[in-house]
């Protein structure tokens, strides 16, 4: 996949979907740590999956093994994996976006992060339910272009996509909400999963720079 985005592209933005279950945050794991691997400052916003579990998800992909197996080995990789530039906020469930923003932008200042992963962007929407919900979809998505634009800093949007049939492939218009996500991005990611619908359906990633 770096190939086909030309690697770390820092100001951009990208939007990332795939089906309930799917794999979206284990994906997005993996490669954040080949990119933290490069040396390339990672900060996750796991609103969906507590800290702990997620770094117990990246430890084992980045030492390829499972340490129920290989107990003896977990000191020698957990040292490894917290030398990488990949750091944490501290939330979980819904948050406020400008508390978000300005935990990103804290963390640039400080630890000159370079790229930015929201997983997903659906806890930034808030409990307002006077306020129509893809009038504030589009108002979130801006405010992480402008934060990508203005800090050279890419960013990374997990979002749910709208409710489709199993047998049909998701496309950019499958993005939740309204077209200002799709407009917006720089790039985007959908994780297809043919498995919903054929026992030798496959699961494949389709790129899409704009």
């Amino acid at each position: 996949m770096n190939k086909l985005l030309k690697g770390h592209r820092p100001g951009e933005l990208t939007v990332f979907t795939g089906p309930t279950g799917s794999g979206k945050t284990t994906f997005m794991s993996e490669y954040s740590l080949d990119l933290a691997m490069q040396g390339v400052s990672t900060l996750w916003g796991s609103f969906e999956i507590r800290n702990v579990r997620l770094a117990k998800m990246m430890l084992t992909q980045f030492a390829q093994k499972s340490f129920g197996e290989y107990l003896s080995e977990f000191d020698h990789w957990a040292d490894k994996f917290e030398n990488l530039p990949i750091y944490f906020m501290n939330f979980y469930g819904q948050e406020d976006l400008k508390k978000v923003i300005d935990t990103m932008s804290h963390a640039v200042y400080v630890h000159d992060i370079q790229h930015v992963i929201i997983d997903n962007l659906q806890f930034m929407m808030g409990m307002d339910t006077h306020m129509d919900r893809f009038w504030k979809q589009d108002l979130v998505v801006s405010a992480f272009r402008k934060f990508a634009s203005v800090n050279n800093c890419h960013v990374t949007l997990v979002m749910h996509p709208r409710k489709e049939k199993d047998s049909d492939m998701l496309q950019n218009a499958s993005i939740f909400g309204g077209v200002k996500a799709s407009q917006e991005a720089d790039n985007i990611l959908i994780l297809q999963d043919r498995r919903l619908t054929s026992q030798r359906g496959k699961k494949f990633l389709q790129v899409g720079c704009l």
